[in-house]
């Protein structure tokens, strides 16, 4: 014996794909709103490291002319 049909679909009683993403955005955010500590050390030490070379090689240059 075989069960019948069921009358609802299948996905009844399930949050439709608007509200997920609602839900997802409400409890992590965005992507946009998400710390990017990695991204603002890896940039910042690349400044600085730019800048202490910039600077050794003025130095260097100004000793050269001596």
């Amino acid at each position: 014996m075989t069960t019948p049909p069921s009358p609802d679909p299948p996905d009844a009683g399930r949050p439709s794909r608007e509200e997920l993403d609602r839900q997802v955005r409400d409890r992590y955010g965005t992507w946009r709103d998400q710390p990017r500590g990695l991204a603002c050390a890896v940039i910042a030490a690349f400044m600085i490291l730019t800048t202490a070379a910039f600077v050794f090689a003025v130095v260097a240059v100004v000793a050269a002319m001596r």
